[in-house]
């Protein structure tokens, strides 16, 4: 009996611990308007259950990595009823896709309208019209959805209640929201390709951002170790346009022309923390990459500051207290981040005429103490679709105590679901943010919510390029909170958000840069 027993096992062990047999296959294609025959850029290609994702392009043309296994795709895009199109053996699959006329004129929303103490049922057609004009961004276009009605207590205004997508069924906790990440430096064709599309180019001029005259920088050691927290700057007739420092990776992305038009001829400038110049190079026409080893010695990060700037209106509150939970996951998670010393700070905002316009605790050691700060903050104000985002960022990046002891990392997590107010002085605002905070070496990295539009999108895209970051962007998954938008990106994973902002600290930190966030199966959804 035990001669059998052992062999048994060992069968049992190596049916449970056999490699992945999944076999991946690549399906191509183009999604194009059925009336017109034009291409739709930023359609989601989905396989069932919504775990792999792609969106088509500029040029309406997608390309999915997805498990030979799996028998459907399903294209979908607002405006445009949803195909679900069978597989097969294909590997080019052309969809076009047709106006969906009932979603374009009818909308249901459970609810209800509150004026002073008085409450009136009705649907969301009567709390649309009563709407319309007060709320940004709620009447409707042609071929598009309303966008999403968000929930205002800025005392004068009416507000709508939107029911409980689960009610009563889940607590705020962590490991619920669900969330994917975008990178489009690691991504530039993708990106190049999406500012040749009229409707994604035009917003160029909206935020006076313009990423053509990118420089990437690559820092090494002569054992190819990265060299960390460098000054790299670019100059043109003895005049500095842009200064970064590089990151975990030894990388530094200079944008000498981000808010201006391309010019040629480049100096490039490499000096050492202590000021102390290592390499000086002119370039009569504009690089767009360097490879640079120096005679130094690589040190790893030994200091490691993570602040969280996050919008408290009220249009957060269908999802800041599940957002307040998964940050004192995150938090809690930052003492493991040994040997590095870490320090964490919040920064809130609202509106002017609210109770607080921007609201910040500084660095703090004592992860106990930022997470009874955390606690304390709540949802209100607002009352427009635009927020203070151009004070808080002032508050975060001038006002805040960054550590200047290296080689450290800087994190600046940026949670919100509304752009910046947009006029020309909040515009300039933004701009000189965005170019402190990449000359200090600290990395935006936005988290958008639920009522972001396209503009907010690639706003908070091209924070996250101009210091080297990433974007982050809540899905539907969880089914917490309202509608968000899909984003016109690539294929991406869904991942759990606690997973995912914690693999991003541990990344941009280097304690882990190949992790792999924890991946959401279909059944886990």
């Amino acid at each position: 009996m035990k001669k059998l027993l052992l062999p048994t096992i060992i069968i049992l062990l190596l049916a449970a611990f056999k490699p992945d047999s999944t076999v991946l296959k690549t399906i191509t294609g183009t999604v194009k308007n059925k009336d017109n025959g034009n291409p739709i850029p930023g359609v989601t290609v989905s396989t069932s259950g919504g775990k792999v994702k792609t969106s088509t392009g500029a040029d309406g043309r997608y390309s999915i990595n997805i498990d030979e296994k799996e028998k459907t795709l399903r294209f979908a895009f607002i405006g445009y009823a949803p195909a679900i199109i069978e597989i097969n053996n294909s590997k080019e699959i052309n969809v076009s896709l047709a106006a969906d006329k009932a979603d374009l004129n009818e909308v249901v929303v459970a609810g209800y309208i509150s004026k002073s103490k008085s409450i009136s049922v009705g649907s969301a057609a009567d709390a649309t019209s009563m709407l319309t004009g007060k709320v940004a961004g709620l009447s409707p276009r042609k071929g598009e959805r309303p966008t999403s009605i968000k929930t205002f207590d800025k005392p004068g205004a009416e507000a709508l209640k939107i029911e409980d997508r689960h009610p009563g069924k889940e607590k705020p906790q962590s490991n619920l929201l669900t969330a994917g990440e975008w990178n489009d430096l690691k991504n530039w064709d993708f990106w190049k390709d999406l500012m040749n599309n009229q409707d994604w180019s035009a917003k160029r001029s909206h935020w006076a951002f313009y990423t053509a005259n990118r420089v990437s920088v690559t820092l090494k050691s002569k054992n190819q170790q990265p060299l960390i927290n460098y000054s790299v700057t670019a100059l043109r007739n003895g005049t500095p346009l842009w200064k970064a420092q590089s990151n975990f990776e030894g990388k530094a992305e200079l944008w000498p022309s981000l808010f201006n038009n391309e010019k040629e001829g480049l100096t490039i400038v490499v000096n050492a923390a202590d000021g102390k110049e290592l390499y000086k190079k002119d370039f009569a026409k504009n690089v767009r990459k360097l490879d640079i080893t120096l005679n130094r010695q690589a040190e790893s990060i030994k200091n490691l500051d993570v602040l969280f700037m996050v919008d408290a209106t009220g249009s957060m509150g269908d999802e800041i207290d599940y957002l307040k939970s998964e940050l004192e996951d995150i938090i809690g998670h930052l003492n493991n981040a040994s040997p590095i010393k870490t320090r964490t700070g919040l920064v809130f905002y609202r509106d002017k005429g609210d109770e607080y316009v921007v609201r910040d605790f500084g660095f703090d050691a004592n992860l106990m103490n930022v997470k009874n700060n955390l606690s304390k903050q709540y949802a209100s104000g607002g009352g427009d679709f635009e927020e203070a985002v151009e004070e808080a960022m002032e508050s975060a990046i001038y006002q805040q105590q960054w550590t200047t002891q290296g080689p450290a990392a800087k994190l600046m997590f940026m949670i919100l679901d509304a752009p910046p107010h947009h006029d020309q002085a909040r515009v300039k605002s933004i701009q000189r943010s965005v170019k402190e905070a990449a000359a200090k070496g600290i990395t935006m990295i936005p988290v958008v919510a639920s009522g972001i539009d396209k503009n907010t999108e690639f706003l908070m895209r091209l924070m996250a390029m101009g210091t080297n970051g990433t974007y982050v962007f809540l899905t539907d998954d969880s089914g917490i909170g309202n509608s968000h938008l899909k984003p016109t990106t690539g294929s991406y994973q869904v991942e759990q958000l606690n997973a995912l902002l914690n693999r991003l600290i541990r990344k941009y930190a280097g304690l882990d840069s190949n992790v792999a966030g924890e991946l959401l199966s279909s059944t886990d959804k």
